[in-house]
């Protein structure tokens, strides 16, 4: 029986070009993806944020349940400063959202929020987060 897991090199050929409308290639309900990663890009090419996870298992054709969920998020320089990350989240490859009531946690330089869930639409780098939110403020960057 083949192996339903798949490695990160497969991947890397079949994600080349993210903001695609499938987000990536379809695979069997069930499969496991190992170090799912999923660049996002800008119309113009250039990229915004990268999803990546531990372990991905495809739910149903849109959804994947990604597990310890790592995003950064480029600023207009390219330098990651932004990053979330999650034990659990779902991916909503349609909608290219990531959801979760599991907790999660976002960190810039001088801040850092934390919540029980999430609604963030990876495309426009924006969402909501929601129950028994923290905010932490810092006055210098680390």
């Amino acid at each position: 029986m083949p192996s339903r897991r798949l490695p990160i090199a497969l991947l890397a050929l079949t994600f080349p070009l993210v903001g695609m409308a499938e987000n990536g290639p379809d695979f069997p309900i069930g499969s496991v993806i190992q170090n799912f990663a999923l660049p996002q890009a800008d119309t113009a090419g250039k990229k915004t944020a990268l999803v990546r996870g531990k372990r991905a298992t495809v739910v149903s054709p849109n959804q994947l349940k990604i597990e310890e969920l790592d995003v950064d998020l480029y600023n207009a320089e390219g330098k990651a400063e932004t990053t979330i990350t999650a034990t659990r989240c779902d991916f909503w490859r349609k909608e290219n959202r990531l959801t979760t009531d599991t907790g999660i946690l976002v960190k810039k330089p001088t801040l850092m929020v934390s919540a029980n869930g999430i609604d963030w639409n990876v495309a426009d780098s924006c969402g909501t987060l929601y129950t028994r939110v923290r905010v932490v403020l810092s006055s210098a960057n680390p």
